[in-house]
């Protein structure tokens, strides 16, 4: 039996996602968090096969999250299961330690097919996400990242670099933490960088205002 914990903070998708896991004769659920910090305190409790990750959870969330659960004791593999698609989610996903990337737009099918595989220690990625980085593989490298934002992520972006926590951007922008939270995680991953820290030197090295 592969056993299974599911990480995502949308109560109906993870009761969807148990009835279609639970239909496979040999998946077994022993574990759910609704956010990073429940998934990290109660993993060691209940060792898996494999965790499913969504990338946009509050508390700890994003790559930093898929990178703590990875070098986790036990030999758990980590799965991200993700709305996002683009070239730069997936890499920093597999960089951080994931085994296995499945959009949340994939058949079951094929994530059954990427949980049998992580079990087995073997990559998966789905063909949506590995379709779509094809896709931005053949494009040229874009020199200006930033302009790859949203106009609310630019607004975090500047708020991140001139030093505002998130707690204080929420408060600034009329946002919960946790929606300022998944924005700033999109920013670090549009961006290709890991910190805030990072992000100043972007500024910096682009004379951004």
């Amino acid at each position: 039996m592969i056993r299974i914990w599911i990480a995502d903070d949308h109560a109906i998708f993870r009761e969807g996602l148990r009835q279609i896991l639970c239909d496979q004769p040999d998946f077994v659920i022993v574990g759910e968090a609704t956010n990073g910090a429940e998934l990290l305190a109660r993993l060691a409790a209940t060792p898996c096969d494999v965790v499913l990750v969504d990338l946009s959870m509050p508390g700890a969330e994003g790559v930093g999250l898929v990178r703590e659960v990875a070098a986790l004791d036990g030999g758990q593999r980590v799965v991200v299961l993700s709305m996002h698609e683009e070239r730069q989610y997936v890499i920093e996903a597999l960089k951080a330690g994931a085994v296995g990337y499945v959009t949340k737009a994939s058949a079951s099918d094929q994530l059954f097919d990427a949980i049998r595989k992580a079990a087995a220690g073997e990559l998966a990625v789905s063909p949506a996400a590995s379709q779509a980085m094809i896709r931005q593989m053949l494009q040229p490298e874009d020199p200006r990242p930033h302009e790859r934002l949203t106009a609310r992520e630019r607004q975090i972006f500047d708020l991140l670099v001139a030093g505002k926590t998130v707690s204080a951007i929420a408060r600034s922008l009329g946002l919960s933490v946790k929606t300022a939270s998944t924005h700033k995680s999109n920013v670090l991953l549009k961006m290709g960088v890991e910190t805030t820290t990072d992000l100043v030197r972007y500024a910096l090295a682009k004379r951004l205002d």
